[in-house]
């Protein structure tokens, strides 16, 4: 058995097979999904690959490659830290479904879609990634567009951007080939790092070309876009740095000032956006700028510093983004979709509304939560190299933190109101809506993100204590 075969067709040929599924249990789809991650996932972290192992009188070997096409697909050793995580994380997404109802599609579409992004990542040579990642981007339309709803100007120009990539990203392998025969040809460096930030510009959704995400957020299922803004960019990004790990002349260019500062600026414009935006769908597309922004800076910051603080600012994004795209989905759409549709339904959602604030307040970068120690390092590091760039940024936070104060302020209102008898009068009782104060599996949602946002902020040793081994990923950048 090869380790393609185990972590990329075996996830992909169980999408397409419950694909058809029509039964009458429309949660066992994403229970078998969500085992079969979490046993991958305990697999890639237990098994070495490589190794002769005895099973009784078998004897059983996870060879590293797979050839298809002409095409290898290599997962050695150092990818199954990456492989545990993307896989913890598809079944946290997965499970959390059964809450969000984001459709049918989903649980089969997700799981097909990370087996392309684990072969995007394996895939040799590794410029055909661009088209995996692009493909995997494709798939997920049919999820992002609602049902019976038309396409918006948001997923069309997701669409565009995610094509336009690929074609940059396969012509700059070409003329990587001739600047690694020829590093003092500049004209050709140059048209290679033209080329380059075109490609990654579109894919990773970097400003000027991140017009997309704040409209598809107003337009598409709210966990659905939280899926996507967290897998397609992590994704982007470890592609990203395999260009700098394998090309020594990227190295030694002078990119990490303009990557800083292009970071700097996203986090800036996301977060000042975030604050003025009042509809929560789009707001969420602004918050996702600004992590993207600083996941560049990262990047820009080089070395093993940059790699490590790169992950830990996935991971505590990732449970953030989870929590808040979860909350967000509970909550009614044609509702709650301003701070003042939070004020209507205090009283009804009060567990999902907190959850909420919770997970704006740790995508703020607040301290004491998951996100804090991955930006720290970040600004940290940032200061020394460029302080205009890690000025940009903080800003950009206040900006987030600025727009979950006003959402806290609009609950308060609410509960203000209510002591004051003032929401008795201004509007009737409505018994049919509920409190999900009397939801077994809200009171579990709520319980469970508190523990993984205060966990990973408050014992950082415990949640990014396999951030060395992912970075080591990348042999070359953290020597």
């Amino acid at each position: 058995m090869s380790s393609p075969l185990l972590w990329i067709l075996s996830p992909a040929l169980l999408g397409v097979g419950l694909l058809f599924y029509r039964g009458k249990y429309q949660w066992l789809p994403t229970l078998i999904a969500g085992i079969a991650s979490l046993l991958l996932a305990w697999i890639a972290w237990q098994l070495p690959i490589g190794v002769v192992m005895r099973l009784g009188t078998l004897n059983l070997e996870i060879s590293p490659s797979l050839v298809v096409l002409g095409r290898s697909f290599t997962l050695s050793r150092a990818h199954m830290p990456l492989l545990t995580l993307l896989y913890l994380f598809q079944a946290l997404w997965l499970f959390g479904g059964y809450l969000a109802r984001p459709g049918v599609l989903f649980t089969p579409l997700t799981l097909i879609c990370l087996a392309l992004l684990v072969a995007a990542l394996a895939v040799q040579p590794f410029l055909y990634a661009a088209l995996l990642i692009c493909m995997a981007a494709l798939l997920l339309i049919p999820v992002l567009l609602r049902e019976k709803a038309k396409p918006g100007l948001g997923l069309q120009r997701y669409l565009q951007f995610q094509v336009f990539a690929v074609p940059f990203i396969l012509f700059t392998g070409w003329i990587l080939s001739g600047v690694e025969a020829n590093p003092s040809n500049t004209m050709l460096v140059l048209r290679a790092s033209m080329l380059l930030a075109l490609g990654f510009g579109f894919l990773l959704a970097l400003f000027p070309f991140h017009s997309w995400i704040p409209l598809l957020g107003g337009e598409s299922h709210p966990y659905v876009f939280g899926y996507t803004v967290f897998f397609l960019p992590a994704t982007g990004m470890i592609f990203a740095l395999s260009f700098f790990d394998r090309y020594a002349w990227l190295r030694d260019a002078d990119f990490n000032a303009p990557l800083l500062l292009a970071g700097g600026l996203m986090a800036l414009l996301g977060g000042l956006w975030a604050a003025h935006e009042r509809q929560l769908g789009r707001m969420f597309g602004y918050a996702a700028v600004l992590l993207s922004g600083y996941c560049v800076q990262a990047i820009g910051l080089g070395g093993a510093a940059g790699v490590q603080a790169l992950f830990a600012l996935l991971i505590g994004q990732g449970l953030a983004v989870w929590a808040w795209a979860t909350a967000l989905s509970r909550l009614p759409q044609q509702e709650a979709t301003t701070p003042e549709g939070l004020t209507a339904q205090a009283t009804s959602q009060p567990l999902t509304i907190a959850v909420l604030l919770l997970a704006l307040g740790s995508l703020a970068g607040l301290p004491l939560l998951g996100v804090f120690h991955g930006r720290l390092a970040v600004l940290d590091e940032t200061m020394v190299q460029a302080p205009w760039a890690a000025l940009a940024a903080l800003a950009g936070s206040l900006g987030l933190l600025a727009a979950a104060y006003r959402l806290l302020a609009a609950t308060l209102a609410a509960q203000g109101q209510r002591a004051k008898g003032w929401v008795e009068e201004a509007q009737p009782a409505d018994n049919s809506k509920a409190s999900d104060l009397q939801h077994i599996y809200i009171w579990g949602f709520a319980a469970f993100s508190a523990i993984l946002l205060f966990g990973s902020g408050l014992f950082p040793q415990l949640f990014l204590s396999a951030v060395p081994e992912l970075a080591a990923l990348f042999s070359q950048l953290v020597r």
